[in-house]
């Protein structure tokens, strides 16, 4: 496919007014995931389609798309396996991107808008603190209407235990209340899920001893209430655009 390999057009157009959602694709059913997602501090919209046509044909639709409207754009990847192209709006802080891969005969695109500019590390205050012992952490927010969600992911050099123990007094001091607490061992490793609840919010913490010593932790918090200001900002430039 001429044009795609690599690619980065600088191009002085004008830029047109922003889309209102993540990329689609002609005559391909779009679903949107939750509203707004928070990945490792940073604003994202993300959505999924499937289409019959290559990942080279997809591919090019974008590319040239972008092209024709001035952006600078960027492709890489396989044109018979997998590829990404990404449209970026320079003046608005944005990154439109659209990640395929063939599968079973069909073509899988995951569209995405990024934010670029704006940042956030408001965690609610409830979601674990791993200090300084963290080998690892994630953080991802998703929202869908009025439901909220945080996750937080951990590796963290302790003991089950000694993790368990820290969480617990954490979400205590938060208010928080123990709901449920089950051991599970598997292959022989040892498991522990901790449900704790405070006035419609539940917390679901799961450990996993990797080996003595270091402890694997997933987390989710249930309507907790962290930084919106990010995402109010994003939708902004996302729904209302303007012209360039």
């Amino acid at each position: 496919m001429n044009g795609l390999g690599v690619a980065i057009l600088l191009c002085a157009t004008v830029l047109v007014r922003l889309p209102d959602d993540v990329p689609a694709y002609p005559n391909a059913v779009q679903i949107q995931i939750g509203d707004e997602l928070v990945i490792g501090g940073e604003y994202f919209r993300i959505a999924y389609f499937a289409t019959p046509d290559s990942v080279s044909a997809v591919a090019e639709h974008f590319f040239q798309t972008w092209k024709r409207t001035g952006l600078p754009t960027m492709v890489d990847g396989h044109p018979e396996d997998e590829m990404v192209v990404s449209a970026f709006y320079t003046r608005e802080g944005l990154q439109r991107s659209i990640v395929l891969k063939r599968w079973r005969g069909k073509t899988i695109g995951f569209a995405a808008v990024r934010d670029l500019w704006v940042r956030t590390n408001a965690a609610p205050q409830e979601m674990f603190s791993p200090g300084e012992g963290a080998l690892w952490l994630q953080n991802v927010e998703s929202r869908d209407g009025a439901a909220r969600m945080y996750h937080r992911t951990a590796l963290i050099e302790d003991k089950l235990g000694g993790a368990a123990d820290r969480i617990k007094n954490q979400l205590a001091a938060a208010g928080y209340s123990p709901d449920q607490e089950k051991w599970l061992s598997r292959e022989g490793a040892r498991q522990l899920t901790l449900e704790h609840i405070r006035a419609g919010q539940r917390v679901v913490t799961h450990l996993v001893e990797i080996e003595v010593g270091a402890t694997a932790i997933v987390q989710t918090c249930v309507h907790c209430v962290g930084d919106s200001a990010g995402a109010e900002q994003m939708r902004s430039r996302t729904d209302g655009g303007r012209a360039n």
